[in-house]
């Protein structure tokens, strides 16, 4: 695979996993939990995935989309559960 491809697939996967990062609200990895840095290497897996042509673009979309839907979801169960401080 040329050079300049595998460019374009990281940029590419960089800027949706910022746009999916943004928009599930994690700014920080100061207080990331077990399941969060499980994430970040399953992610990490997928974008190696997306780099070598091992999966479509439109696969590692909307794997990472369903996965920081799941893990956002997950975090505000989280808090609603321990109620109001």
């Amino acid at each position: 695979m040329d050079l300049l491809r595998i460019a374009a697939r990281a940029l590419f996967a960089y800027v949706v996993l910022l746009v999916l990062m943004r928009v599930s609200g994690k700014r920080t990895v100061r207080h990331a939990s077990p399941f969060a840095f499980t994430l970040s290497l399953v992610l990490g897996d997928m974008v190696d995935d997306l780099l070598w042509a091992e999966v479509n673009a439109s696969v590692f979309v909307v794997g990472a989309g369903v996965l920081l839907f799941v893990h956002t979801g997950l975090d505000v169960l989280r808090l609603r559960m321990a109620g109001p401080r």
